[in-house]
């Protein structure tokens, strides 16, 4: 390596050093202006509201099939008062008390 191509090397990673040193400079000056829970917290926030409106936007563009999929919900969490109502309103209420009491009986289950 000759004379002039030591002192272009130098230059070139004194030169990459300063770029370095800048964008590090850069960042710990980023990091002071606000805490890595306070960025997380702010994108984690940021991120649900996207979601929400974007979950907003679609059940506008869908009612029928929003309000679909909310009585179905509904049904589920109350399939057993559900199921009660209607064994009482066809009258079956009475056949369904006593397979119980026959089911019991034969577990050996006293009342």
């Amino acid at each position: 390596m000759t004379e002039a191509e030591v002192i272009e090397a130098k230059r070139l990673r004194r030169t990459a050093r300063d770029v370095f040193d800048t964008q590090k400079n850069l960042v710990r000056a980023d990091l002071d202006a606000a805490s890595l829970g306070k960025r997380v917290a702010t994108r984690i926030s940021e991120d649900a509201r996207y979601l929400g409106e974007e979950a907003a936007d679609v059940a506008n563009r869908n009612k029928a099939l929003t309000g679909i999929g909310a009585l179905a919900v509904t049904a589920l969490l109350f399939r057993k008062p559900l199921m009660a109502f209607a064994a009482s309103i066809i009258g079956t209420e009475q056949d369904e008390d006593a397979d119980s009491d026959q089911r019991e009986e034969e577990n050996g289950v006293a009342r």
